[in-house]
């Protein structure tokens, strides 16, 4: 998602600070410099430059920026990769109004050469300078978690707006017929109800089996066993078998997140929301099978 302000400017520091509201990946304000760049070995390379606060790598889905970061056509044209450093010489292009940054003097580190082309025509081909969470910035781009969208919607116009007016905000990705929203995508799964499902055929098992044993329990009865003892003994039964279960369950998915996913994290979440749930639902059915009425203690003896 992207807000934009160009009049008045929306606030880096509120802009950054978006990062740590819940389903936000993350948040970067951006500044279309009035600056061009050359550099020692291109001086007249005329390089766009772009104002980055410090969100930027987080967005474009690296670590925190901790130098210049490049599109792969600028560092090829430079001849530099990541790791090295670049000296840039700053002109000003006064057909692009827009607030001065100076260029940093002496040799700036380059932190990474990734695609930026998610960033939109205005910035993606531009080197990014890293730059700190003050002043005003004229776009604030927000990465947010799938299911997140009209929470972010609802959030973000008032968090980034200024003197009571409200920022803009809109999809950056989400748009067009062929567009994929990824968020309802989500929000329309079809293992949406999985664990509860799950949770149910666990429960419903476990009853079903509590219902051919209650012979069984009719004959503790006759041995003296009272109805607290013996929902005692069924619930410590059902309930050991869920929690292993849920163990053994929660061992096996680490595994396979381990050797088959190259970023667990992003499936974290939802996988812990999945098992709680299912572990939770099958516990209420332990509960439940402590109400099944008990066998009649003569035709369980008549069957043995």
């Amino acid at each position: 998602m992207v807000s934009n302000d160009e009049a008045n400017g929306i606030d880096r520091a509120a802009c950054e600070s978006a990062a740590r509201i819940d389903g936000i990946n993350a948040a970067a304000s951006l500044t279309r410099l009035p600056q061009r760049a050359g550099a020692a070995n291109a001086p007249d390379a005329a390089l766009p430059l772009v104002a980055a606060g410090e969100g930027i790598g987080p967005l474009l889905g690296l670590p925190p920026a901790t130098g210049l970061i490049l599109p792969p056509d600028i560092a090829d044209g430079l001849g530099v990769q990541a790791g090295d450093d670049v000296r840039l010489t700053a002109s000003t292009d006064l057909s692009a109004p827009a607030a001065a940054l100076p260029v940093p003097d002496g040799p700036l580190p380059v932190g990474a050469v990734t695609e930026t082309t998610v960033l939109g025509e205005q910035y993606a081909y531009a080197v990014l300078l890293p730059t700190s969470a003050s002043g005003k910035a004229s776009t604030c781009m927000v990465r947010v978690k799938a299911g997140y969208l009209d929470a972010a919607r609802d959030a973000l116009p008032a968090m980034l707006g200024d003197a009571g007016q409200d920022a803009v905000v809109a999809d950056r990705l989400i748009g067009g017929t062929y567009a994929r929203d990824f968020s309802a995508e989500y929000a329309q799964r079809g293992l949406k109800q999985a664990p509860w499902l799950s949770g149910t055929a666990v429960s419903l098992l476990w009853l079903l089996l509590v219902w051919i044993r209650r012979g069984r329990d009719g004959l503790y009865a006759t041995l003296g066993a009272d109805r607290a003892t013996r929902t005692i003994i069924r619930t410590t039964e059902g309930l050991t078998l869920t929690l292993t279960s849920a163990v053994v369950a929660t061992g096996v998915v680490a595994g396979t997140l381990a050797a088959m996913t190259t970023s667990p994290e992003a499936v974290i979440t939802d996988i812990t929301r999945h098992l709680t749930i299912a572990t939770a639902v099958s516990m209420l059915g332990v509960l439940t099978s402590t109400l099944i009425p008990l066998r009649s203690p003569l035709a369980a003896l008549k069957d043995h």
